[in-house]
């Protein structure tokens, strides 16, 4: 058995058909289908079994426990696969998906974890900010992408994931804290050394509605994002800074905030700086013009406006400073 799919399901009687067939018309064959029933009260659980019947190599599990993470540990324990890949029960995975992830898994042994860029529906009025989100996902291909902008947000559309079964027995699997399962395994793993990477063809429609659990869940908020990821952030830094005063691009009283955060898990925040002057009553402020060069302090930007980290990251290039080296953008 090439590919397990995980996809967990909890009340999905309107969606689950459509999302099962995307993988029962896949071209690429070899792969069984893991439908794990996360304590589910309407039809689906029904919709899923008959799928059993349809097609040998789909399989229904069940985990009382509910929690997406607790369902995904459950598909894990359960998987033949050498290849596990993701799927949600609102989603479309397009005929070529597997085949194309496969294929380039095979042919590149130093990636662990690969995606696709994704289309994106949605039935929301408003959704703009979600649009944004996944153009820029989309526009992260690289290793080396994904690895210096894994501090802003999740790099990857989850749904999209195959990874390799092996870094689940080295790293472990889903974290069932209160917390964003798939951005902090993401984390887990980079921290570890595992090279993510994304293919440039949209091979999943990723369908954006009101019941959507990064729309309506306590773990897929903005400061339970942040609360994951300034753990991996003060540990890099601890690792990386030789030295290097840290400076908070940010003067804001939520960058006060995270800035605070961040010096609870051991980092010590040597001075402010902001394009507006600003500064932070009784803390250094350095004018962003005036900031070190190359090497000599390293500038971590909590500024969360939509756009701006885009426009920070290229001033500081403008100044010769390199993002993952001499700063990072981490909201």
């Amino acid at each position: 058995m090439r590919v397990s799919i995980l996809l967990p399901f909890h009340n999905a009687a309107t969606t689950i058909d459509v999302a099962v067939a995307s993988i029962a018309g896949q071209t690429y064959p070899d792969w069984e289908l893991l439908l794990i029933d996360n304590a589910s009260t309407d039809a689906g659980s029904s919709l899923a079994h008959a799928w059993t019947e349809r097609d040998q190599r789909i399989r229904v599990l069940h985990e009382p426990r509910v929690g997406i993470a607790h369902a995904l540990n459950t598909g894990l324990a359960h998987a033949h696969g050498t290849y596990i890949a993701r799927m949600d029960a609102d989603d479309i995975s397009h005929p070529e998906r597997l085949a194309k992830q496969v294929a380039y898994l095979d042919a590149h042994p130093e990636i662990g974890v690969l995606g696709t860029r994704t289309s994106f529906a949605s039935t929301m009025l408003e959704h703009r900010g979600m649009q944004a989100f996944v153009h820029w996902q989309n526009a992260l291909l690289s290793p080396h992408d994904h690895y210096v902008k894994r501090l802003v947000d999740a790099p990857l559309a989850h749904p999209t994931v195959v990874f390799r079964r092996e870094l689940v027995e080295q790293y472990g699997g889903y974290d069932t804290g209160p917390l964003p399962e798939d951005h902090e395994l993401s984390l887990r793993w980079m921290e570890a050394g595992v090279r993510f990477a994304k293919l440039p063809e949209e091979l999943l429609t990723w369908n954006d509605h009101a019941h959507r659990l990064s729309r309506t869940h306590a773990n897929y908020s903005v400061d339970a994002f942040f609360a994951t990821k300034v753990k991996y952030l003060a540990r890099w830094l601890m690792r990386k800074l030789d030295g290097r005063p840290v400076i908070i691009a940010g003067t804001s009283v939520l960058c006060q905030k995270r800035s605070a955060q961040l010096e609870a898990e051991g980092i010590i925040v040597s001075a402010f700086t902001d394009v507006k002057g600003r500064g932070v009553p009784g803390r250094p402020f350095v004018p962003h013009m005036d900031l070190p060069p190359a090497g000599k302090a390293f500038v971590v930007s909590f500024i969360s406006q939509r756009g701006t980290g885009d426009r920070i990251a290229g001033f500081l290039a403008g100044r010769r400073l390199k993002e993952g080296v001499d700063f990072v953008l981490a909201a």
